[in-house]
């Protein structure tokens, strides 16, 4: 992939909006912008435009070395525009709650309120029930997580498919008892509880059927009432519905984040397009609320572009997954920024995949105000290529990061 490096000279210390005038293009790209070799996160390029807004950056006086990784090899970036303002921008406006949420569904969202801009909230994933992720990050810096990530992908009937590897056995059997842990997280440790969902195709395909590749299961015709694949297609939804329902009955608000990723049309309820993916999210956020009355459910919108928008009532949190270089902490400010302006800066935004965690000091000197952080498992918390031990020791005993023992004392729904 090649780099495109320019410097740029700073007179004088304040707010400044970024603008890159590139060809226009015919298809819609993405890729990372960094900044003296530092991460800062998204940004996004429209067919038919040849102009992008990267975001707001509060900077001192001096040079700069501004980096983009072309998203491929003809892009032609014409130049780079920066405008100094009066004012920052880059917080939430009018942010609201749902009326139709759990009462502790509402506590939780009015405490994440509260925090926004102060704090970030340490989150780690768990693709497997046991979570050795969390004894790690224990071992290391002696704290927890306050919120811990868990995966659905065993719970629906379709996960023994043709050609299984090794690993997606494994991953299946290990996913187990993820739901008894989320409980045990939630109810007696009094942590936050987040789901995704790894949803193997309701019908055919190879391996690990979640992904477009193994599975010709086909969306547009599970959103036909009566084939063959909408029955699958409902059947394993409110097979989800029972599953959650055991929270519901505890008012235990989850942070769910379903069909994630669909924008980038790699798994299987993305590879239809947005008009069929939010189609599809539309007929959950029905059967999950009004059939389920699953009201504890706060909605995570995980598909940030502008064509795959969510109506502003059927969720609660926009949420990006980023993953940059191994250990570059940069602040992701770009990456902060494209969500605030997808939800006009009405919503609440996290980190709700990532490899390396953003430098805390540089989150807050640089105003990325998002909820929390959230490290993919295995060997993006392992590997110290991603996440140093030192790192985690910085991050966790960090006096603007929330940990478990922090939640305990600032929050409880007891």
């Amino acid at each position: 992939m090649r780099i495109l490096e320019a410097e740029f000279k700073i007179e004088s210390f304040g707010y400044y909006d970024f603008y890159l005038n590139y060809e226009p293009i015919e298809n819609f790209s993405k890729s990372y912008v960094f900044i003296n070799n530092l991460a800062y996160g998204e940004v996004q390029f429209y067919e038919g435009k040849n102009y992008s807004y990267l975001g707001e950056l509060k900077l001192k006086p001096e040079k700069y070395t501004f980096q983009i990784a072309l998203p491929y090899e003809d892009f032609k970036i014409n130049f780079l525009e920066i405008k100094e303002k009066d004012q920052s921008n880059s917080k939430i406006k009018n942010f609201k709650i749902r009326n139709n949420l759990s009462d502790n569904a509402k506590r939780l969202l009015e405490f994440f309120q509260k925090i926004y801009a102060n704090y970030i909230i340490a989150g780690q994933h768990t693709n497997t029930s046991a979570g050795p992720e969390i004894a790690y990050i224990e071992y290391i810096t002696e704290e927890k997580p306050a919120l811990r990530g868990f995966d659905l992908l065993s719970y629906t009937p379709a996960t023994k498919t043709q050609e299984m590897t090794p690993h997606a056995i494994i991953e299946i059997e290990g996913n187990k008892g993820s739901i008894e842990k989320a409980l045990e997280w939630g109810r007696d440790f009094g942590g936050i509880v987040t789901f995704c969902w790894h949803w193997y195709a309701p019908l055919g395909g190879k391996d690990k059927t979640f992904y477009t590749i193994n599975t010709d299961f086909d969306l547009e015709k599970a959103l036909i009432e009566g084939t063959e694949e909408n029955k699958a297609l409902l059947r394993d939804i409110y097979m989800i519905g029972e599953k959650l329902s055991i929270f519901r009955g505890l008012d235990l608000p989850i942070l769910w984040r379903p069909l994630h990723e669909a924008d980038g049309r790699w798994f299987w309820w993305g590879a239809k397009g947005p008009e069929n993916y939010k189609k599809l999210y539309y007929l959950l956020y029905e059967i999950l609320t009004e059939k389920f009355k699953l009201n504890n459910l706060i909605w995570i919108w995980n598909a940030p572009h502008p064509d795959w928008k969510i109506e502003e009532d059927l969720y609660d949190i926009a949420g990006i997954d980023n993953y940059v270089p191994p250990g570059n902490h940069g602040p992701m400010k770009f990456s902060y920024d494209l969500l605030l302006k997808l939800t006009d800066y009405r919503k609440l935004v996290a980190l709700t995949e990532n490899g390396p965690i953003p430098d805390p000091d540089l989150l807050f000197e640089y105003e990325a105000y998002f909820l929390w952080f959230m490290p993919w498992f295995g060997d993006f918390v392992f590997n110290e290529s991603f996440n140093s031990k030192e790192h985690l020791k910085k991050v966790y005993n960090h006096e603007k990061v929330i940990t478990l023992n922090k939640l305990r004392k600032l929050f409880s729904m007891r």
